[in-house]
């Protein structure tokens, strides 16, 4: 049986070739966009532009172009932004510290569920989120990163226990050992007292001490000094013992003596100065071995 004649497909592959590389037409600028990113630049961000766009794709326009200082493709990363790989590579790419990080966008996987996967906080803009120029406005409040600022404080709002959360990502090392955290957040001269908790299947969030959150703050870390010495009736126990704190480091002292802070009940707390006796018992024998 004689085959059949394939099917030309020049003719396709030019039609797609001639969409792909014909005049791509203008870029829609958002009303606002402008202001945010001059806004930013002004204040000291970096503006990195992250962008599924191929060839085809209409130019970044040049009131926004000249604001920005970098552009992650991800044609070049070869990963689309909807993947949270996407987004560590950028981190690692343009050094971006992700504790001062902020993502902005519109898209629910690219812009949000993406980039929190990888430690990152996101701002919505748009379809229900803040406009451009409200997060501008915002950006102004906060003011410039102050010298002593540990991270930023600006993602996406969400209601949780009963509380107004600000969801935080980028904030889970400081809750990897505790189950909270005291902080301080300041937007230019105002400041207000707040918390970094730990939750189960969800990112870190920062909840007030008192009153609403500023929508946009910079998170400072309170000094290292009297919460963390020791209590008096653990000072006993260690005394009896033998046994001293001053084997451990920095971290491990603030790790033991914040859990036992935080036990609430009599029981908890008399459980857990055991097994740091017994933790500290087990050191000094490895020690002298």
């Amino acid at each position: 049986m004689p085959a059949r004649p394939r099917p030309a497909r020049a003719p396709a592959r030019a039609a797609v070739w001639a969409e792909l590389t014909g005049d791509p037409g203008d870029a829609v600028v958002l009303p606002g966009a402008e202001e945010l990113l001059g806004t930013a630049v002004g204040l000291g961000w970096r503006v990195v532009v992250a962008t599924n766009a191929g060839p085809g794709t209409p130019p970044l326009p040049d009131e926004l172009g000249r604001h920005v200082d970098a552009v992650a493709e991800s044609r070049a990363y070869g990963i689309v932004k909807d993947d949270p790989r996407f987004w560590a590579r950028l981190v690692e790419q343009e050094r971006v510290d992700p504790a001062a990080a902020l993502v902005v966008g519109d898209d629910h996987e690219a812009d949000q569920r993406a980039p929190e996967a990888a430690g990152l906080q996101t701002q919505p803009v748009g379809r229900g989120g803040r406009t451009t120029a409200e997060l501008a406005a915002r950006l102004r409040d906060a003011g410039p990163r102050p010298e002593d600022a540990a991270a930023l404080v600006a993602g996406r709002r969400e209601w949780w226990a009963g509380r107004d959360v600000v969801s935080a990502p980028h904030l889970a090392h400081l809750v990897v050992r505790v189950t909270r955290a005291r902080v301080r957040l300041t937007a230019g001269p105002a400041g207000a007292n707040a918390m970094v908790v730990r939750r189960q299947d969800r990112p870190p969030g920062v909840i007030a001490a008192a009153g609403p959150l500023p929508d946009v703050a910079w998170l400072h870390l309170p000094r290292d000094r009297r919460p963390y010495q020791a209590p008096a009736d653990l000072r006993a126990l260690l005394d009896r013992e033998g046994l001293s704190l001053d084997v451990l480091s920095a971290s491990d002292r603030r790790h033991a003596l914040a859990m036992i802070r935080e036990a609430r009940v009599t029981e908890t707390v008399t459980e857990r100065m055991a097994d740091l006796v017994l933790f500290l018992k087990d050191h000094a024998k490895g020690a002298r071995r």
